[in-house]
């Protein structure tokens, strides 16, 4: 049996966290789509505390992903690994996407 360091999470706690930092992106960016719609400023707003708070969250998830070094799990790091970072790039863009103003016509 192998030791767990105290400092290293268990993989799958790890894995764990990070389908759900995914998940809570997927929900902040679907905040934004739904306050951008409704062009409510009070929306707009708590939907940008939840990409920040979503932000922190996959970066956490990527900080504990990378401190994980398990050899025989690395295949599925990598691919929670993908997800993240594709979660962190859309977020991105869909906070680029709030800072501009939406032109109307």
């Amino acid at each position: 049996m192998t030791e767990v360091n105290q400092h290293q999470m268990p993989l799958r706690h790890v894995i764990d966290n990070a389908e759900k930092a995914i998940q809570i992106a997927k929900d902040a960016e679907m905040a934004v789509r739904h306050a951008q719609l409704d062009s409510d400023p009070h929306k707009l707003r708590a939907a940008q505390a939840e990409l920040a708070a979503a932000q922190r969250a996959l970066e956490k998830a990527q900080s504990q992903l990378d401190a994980s070094d398990n050899e025989h799990q690395h295949q599925r790091l990598v691919q929670v690994e993908d997800q993240l970072n594709q979660a962190l790039q859309s977020l991105d863009v869909t906070a680029s996407n709030l800072q501009r103003p939406k032109q109307v016509r």
